[in-house]
């Protein structure tokens, strides 16, 4: 409310977190530099694709629904024409201070020395990328993340960073750097089966065996996760899970 009364924007912030189940604080919050000026969404719907011998058209099955997929592109700038981005321990917010020191520094005009030189950014985007795509040896995990700006919040990990620099001092060093995240939301599995009735541990599931059906895919598609399905050919007492008669009816039990 401070910040819309004193015409400061909201910056885009990242919450890094130490584990998938979001409960603890994060162990830091990145302010970015500048909002981004657009981000992209994608979404995906992964079929299993059988097609008959012989034939030309191809029978699309349903298998899932992927995890949202969104691209940002940050931009680090040590030129001092742009303000500096911040990075917090624990849970990103900002105090009273830290927003009067915000709008003093608007209003304050940037005094240059012009015989200083100019600060790289490889300092800034190298703890940038250590923190989004940094390995913890205890967890075996890169980082969770959680994107927020304005409504937009996103649970979700990085899955790919290019970096671009675009601007470089006398000595080659650079002092402006694109960098293009692509995120990939992610949600707990106990978490995700509590939402996804459908896919509820309290159900048993029954398919009728088709063409070209695999029990794999069947069993990945209904548990997200396709290493129950020797339990699910013990259920159905099958002799072989790679060669099921049509028709068939499959019975996927509950996960205990």
């Amino acid at each position: 409310m401070i910040k819309g009364l004193l015409g400061i924007i909201d910056k885009m912030r990242i919450e890094v977190f130490p584990t998938k189940d979001y409960v603890e604080p994060p162990k830091k919050t990145i302010f970015v530099q500048l909002n981004p000026e657009k981000y992209s969404m994608k979404h995906n719907v992964a079929f299993c694709e059988g097609q008959a011998m012989g034939t030309t058209g191809t029978d699309l099955k349903f298998n899932k629904i992927e995890g949202e997929e969104v691209s940002f592109d940050f931009l680090f700038d040590s030129s001092g024409v742009v303000p500096p981005g911040k990075i917090k321990d624990g849970k990103g917010t900002e105090s009273l201070l830290d927003v009067a020191k915000d709008f003093a520094g608007t209003l304050t005009p940037a005094i240059v020395n012009p015989f200083a030189e100019v600060a790289t950014v490889e300092k800034e985007v190298e703890e940038f990328r250590k923190l989004l795509m940094g390995y913890d040896g205890d967890t075996h995990q890169t980082s969770y993340l959680k994107l927020l700006w304005g409504g937009y919040s996103l649970s979700c990990r990085l899955k790919s960073m290019d970096i671009e620099y675009t601007l470089f001092r006398k000595d080659g060093r650079p002092i402006r750097a694109k960098v293009k995240c692509g995120f990939k939301g992610t949600i707990d599995y106990k978490l995700m089966v509590a939402k996804e009735k459908k896919s509820s541990p309290d159900l048993t599931h029954e398919r009728t065996i088709e063409m070209n059906d695999s029990l794999v895919l069947l069993t990945e598609s209904i548990y997200q996760d396709n290493t129950f399905y020797i339990d699910v050919a013990k259920k159905n007492k099958l002799l072989s899970f790679r060669h099921i008669e049509v028709e068939k009816k499959i019975k996927f039990p509950p996960i205990k």
